[in-house]
């Protein structure tokens, strides 16, 4: 376990102490201030710099949003690690943490064991991103279903894996109806489900590495819980604990985020180095994808790192792309073109389209995408590649044809 020095700021002489005394019996060292201006003094005297700060939302003074906000503005207590406590649950209140700047967001009465478990999951988290190359996070999401995300998520792993010829790991955080598995004609027989309904529950790589499938494309897949009841499981603090894997276990991870906004989801987004909002060319997808957009920038996500994929779920009247962009205020990174038949045989069969037509408009669309996402992080193989992929031979010229 991590040791550090943690600051506790909270106006309660009692709830402050109450979590000292937890962490204390960790092995932690911990100094309470008792209200946000008195912590910000603190802070920027020299030589006074935690490894984390936990704070009360409901302060005099200065509220816990403001002090995360403050503590962000100016190194070098701006890439500190902050857990927010509050009385108030809900997606709202934990949408407000993040857009404050905060990593984390626990609700009073506080559970010693949970609280042990966040605090080490983001010291974890952050130590792991110090020792180890990060890696690059694709999350893909929509507010709307049907608009192919499952899809894409499946064959972006795959030609990533194929263009540079390397591992990637999926994972299906759609977590009450993932489908990644069955669109790879894959059998899980474990998920991160069983790693959390141990009594102590560990999510170390060797554990979690027992739960992934191999896919002959060089991806690797951590499915979906077997149930939404399994899924109910899955809660932010076990996404904190699996997080530090997802940073460094390989260099690009794919997350199917679905479509179902919640609490995991949002600890998935706000985590993401780049979240491709998918939508379709109609009215329903487009209300959608500016509703998602909004939450999304309320996760202190930049622009640069929200993209949105048009995917052309139907053949024809579907809404100009201009229009798209317009409405959206950001180009689209990608253009699906209409290949349903192709797309429902693959989904029926198993098969993804990248695998069974490689050529085909389509997938070279997808393939196009993956490498506008990863030529910058893996430049260096690019240029000394002695034997590129045939897909990734195909994808430089459509490239340079542009």
């Amino acid at each position: 376990m991590i040791q550090a020095h943690i600051l506790v700021v909270d106006d309660s002489r009692l709830a402050a102490t109450i979590v000292a005394e937890y962490l204390t019996k960790l092995g932690h060292q911990v100094t309470i201030k008792a209200n946000a201006v008195e912590a910000l003094n603190w802070l920027h005297a020299p030589g006074h710099l935690p490894q984390l700060i936990i704070s009360d939302v409901m302060m005099p003074e200065m509220s816990g949003h403001e002090f995360v906000r403050q503590v962000r503005a100016t190194p070098p207590t701006d890439h500190l690690p902050v857990i927010l406590l509050t009385a108030r649950g809900g997606l709202a209140e934990r949408l407000a943490g993040f857009e404050a700047g905060a990593d984390d967001y626990l609700v009073k009465p506080i559970n010693a064991v949970e609280l042990g478990q966040r605090v080490e999951a983001l010291l974890s988290r952050k130590q792991a991103v110090a020792d180890c190359p990060e890696a690059t996070i694709i999350t893909l999401f929509s507010l709307r279903g049907g608009v192919g995300t499952t899809s894409m998520a499946v064959n972006l792993s795959i030609a990533l894996a194929r263009l540079w010829d390397i591992q990637v790991l999926l994972a299906d955080m759609a977590l009450k109806n993932g489908h990644c598995a069955m669109m790879l004609n894959l059998a899980p027989n474990r998920s991160l489900a069983d790693l959390a309904r141990q009594k102590q529950p560990t999510f170390e790589p060797e554990a979690i590495e027992t739960l992934l499938l191999n896919h002959e494309s060089g991806m690797r897949l951590l499915p979906a819980p077997a149930s939404p009841a399994e899924a109910e499981m899955i809660t932010p603090a076990v996404i904190d604990q699996i997080w530090p894997y997802f940073c460094t276990a390989y260099p690009f991870v794919v997350i199917d985020a679905g479509s179902e906004l919640n609490e995991v989801t949002l600890a998935v987004l706000s985590r993401s180095h780049t979240v491709l909002l998918m939508l379709a060319p109609e009215l329903g997808s487009l209300k959608a994808a500016t509703d998602a957009l909004q939450i999304l920038t309320r996760l202190n996500l930049e622009t640069t790192q929200v993209l949105p994929v048009i995917n052309w779920t139907f053949s024809h009247d579907g809404l100009p792309q201009k229009s798209i962009e317009a409405t959206l205020g950001r180009p689209a990174v990608g253009v699906i073109p209409y290949a349903r038949t192709a797309f429902t045989r693959a989904i029926n069969t198993g098969r993804p389209i990248l695998t069974t037509n490689p050529t085909a408009q389509a997938s070279l669309a997808i393939a196009s995408l993956a490498y506008h996402l990863s030529s910058a992080e893996i430049k260096a193989k690019e240029s000394h590649t002695a034997n590129p992929s045939q897909l990734l031979i195909w994808v430089r010229k459509l490239v340079q044809a542009v």
